[in-house]
């Protein structure tokens, strides 16, 4: 799909349901970080995959600030002409989901946000600062073999292959640029989620991330599950508890019977 004369990678698959549920992967990955959601979505609408600009299939573009990817998931529910629309974003990918919802006027349904880096750490902001130095200079794959060993606690290597060849087929430069932009979007992430104004979901991993106090004290309209035995890339690892708190969300607030 052509967004602003960039190719931009999206796949629609075909549900059973009135949803349409539009898929955010996290910095430095493609679609097929949600490879495990897909079965359980379909059966409650279509499912719309894509990859963010400069990763996978995607071709580069030259801002990558949090707004102007929103701007890029806006665009592409646009030309689809989406209704019911339920954005799930994983990692800053739930970032970007924030940032559609509240800045671009979509039909959006409900919103699920898994492993949302928001309110950050001093500690957690300095780690991101460490991955932008290290993408200036060489070794990059001995930094991928790292980052996946350190954040997957233990899963099959199928899982390691799809994050392995993710990170490695990414561009390095866009990779930096959204770092840097998630930074800036956390600089000024108070009050955010009180725009929020759909059915949200939060499902936690490691609250070195994001806080389950804080999302609470500043967002009690959010329902909020934790998931076990995950780091970061719990739709990978623990794809059973991601999909099964995913379904029960939908079913309280979305599904009629």
């Amino acid at each position: 799909m052509k967004i602003d004369n960039v190719e931009i990678f999206v796949e629609r698959l075909a549900g059973k349901g009135e949803l349409n549920f539009v898929l955010i992967h996290n910095a430095g990955t493609d679609h097929r970080f949600f490879i495990h959601q897909i079965e359980t979505l379909r059966k409650y609408g279509d499912v719309i995959q894509l990859d963010l600009p400069g990763h996978g299939k995607s071709e580069l573009i030259s801002d990558y600030s949090m707004r102007n990817l929103a701007s890029v998931i806006a665009k592409i529910c646009e030309k689809l002409s989406l209704n019911n629309i339920c954005l799930i974003g994983l990692n800053n990918g739930a970032n970007i989901a924030i940032d559609t919802a509240i800045n671009h006027s979509l039909p959006i349904k409900a919103l699920v946000l898994i492993d949302p880096p928001i309110f950050m750490e001093t500690e957690f902001i300095d780690e991101i600062n460490g991955f932008i130095q290290l993408l200036e200079g060489s070794g990059f794959d001995k930094f991928v073999t790292e980052l996946v060993d350190a954040l997957f606690i233990k899963t099959d290597t199928h899982n390691k292959k799809i994050a392995t060849t993710a990170f490695n087929g990414v561009d390095k430069k866009s990779l930096q640029n959204i770092f840097k932009g998630l930074i800036a979007w956390n600089a000024n992430s108070n009050g955010i989620l009180k725009k929020i104004n759909y059915p949200t979901l939060g499902i936690l991993t490691d609250e070195h991330h994001c806080s389950y106090q804080k999302l609470h004290q500043e967002a009690p309209h959010i329902d909020i599950g934790k998931v076990v035995g995950s780091k970061c890339w719990a739709t990978l690892e623990v794809p059973e508890q991601v999909n099964a708190m995913i379904e029960r969300f939908l079913k309280i607030h979305i599904i009629k019977n």
